[in-house]
């Protein structure tokens, strides 16, 4: 095999005044250096500043750096898809979007660490708020009465500081007689997972297995079972709602998907 092409991701949320927390990505690729940057506010979670920059691009077709004021005011949380699309559209070819969103769902998750920012008393009281309202939304919250582990307690010896959310992404892509073998992982604060899928010529997958090694609870490791459902897709035709409808959904995980969506877009550079 050879290695033919790589993009790798990391981003991290933290702490920047008593009133505000910073998240930033940043992509590093083959072809392509990119990051997007949030500023929003502690307690709310509203923006107040939103940039993406590229620094390298095929052509240097995209490279720049633009502040996005549409989405001043707007609330880095679940359902700001349409007010992202919006504001971004699909400016630097998908990359302002992409880096964006990416922050977004650290925000989320830092979440944790500001329970009391937020509006909840302990700890216990927004697990139990995530089991209400995110009920059957993943494989963890699909199978409550069969977790052996509260979030709670999932993440009661972690020490963050200003630190909240950290995460990195890889993916590789080697050429092989039969087509390409695609490896990806994703660590962060919560998760550490890892696939390879194995495409032929026209990028139909042939093979995909993986796992994890990190999650909430052991229910989360049954969602990698999900992967060998990928056979037969055509990676370079696929988005990432039809791979969530094949991995995702309450029986899956948002995190595999996303990397799953990530080494998508790596065989479609490839092949393109």
């Amino acid at each position: 095999m050879k290695l033919i092409y790589g993009r790798s991701w990391y981003g991290y949320v933290k702490g920047i005044s008593p009133e505000n927390i910073l998240a930033e990505t940043f992509l590093n690729g083959t072809e392509i250096e990119a990051a997007g940057r949030l500023t929003v506010n502690i307690k709310t979670f509203v923006i107040k500043e939103a940039v993406w920059e590229v620094y390298r691009s095929p052509g240097n077709k995209f490279n720049g750096c633009k502040a996005v004021p549409a989405l001043k005011g707007a609330t880095a949380y679940f359902n700001i898809g349409k007010d992202l699309r919006r504001a971004v559209g699909d400016e630097a070819g998908g990359l302002a979007g992409e880096m964006l969103a990416e922050c977004i769902r650290g925000i989320i998750q830092a979440e944790t660490f500001l329970y009391r920012e937020r509006g909840f008393q302990t700890s216990d009281d927004y697990g139990r708020y995530w089991e209400r309202h995110y009920l059957n939304s993943c494989r963890y919250y699909s199978n409550l009465d069969r977790v052996t582990r509260k979030w709670s307690e999932y993440v009661s010896n972690y020490w963050r500081g200003a630190s909240f959310f950290n995460r990195s992404k890889n993916c590789s892509v080697f050429s092989k007689p039969d087509g390409l073998k695609v490896t990806g992982n994703l660590s962060d604060s919560f998760h550490e997972m890892g696939a390879v899928i194995d495409v032929d010529a026209e990028g139909r997958v042939t093979g995909c297995r993986g796992g994890f090694l990190r999650a909430p609870d052991r229910v989360c490791f049954e969602s990698g079972s999900l992967l060998q459902d990928l056979k037969g897709i055509i990676l370079p035709h696929c988005g990432k709602k039809q791979i969530g409808k094949v991995i995702g959904g309450g029986q899956g995980c948002d995190h595999l998907v996303d990397l799953v969506s990530d080494m998508a877009k790596a065989v479609t550079a490839t092949i393109e």
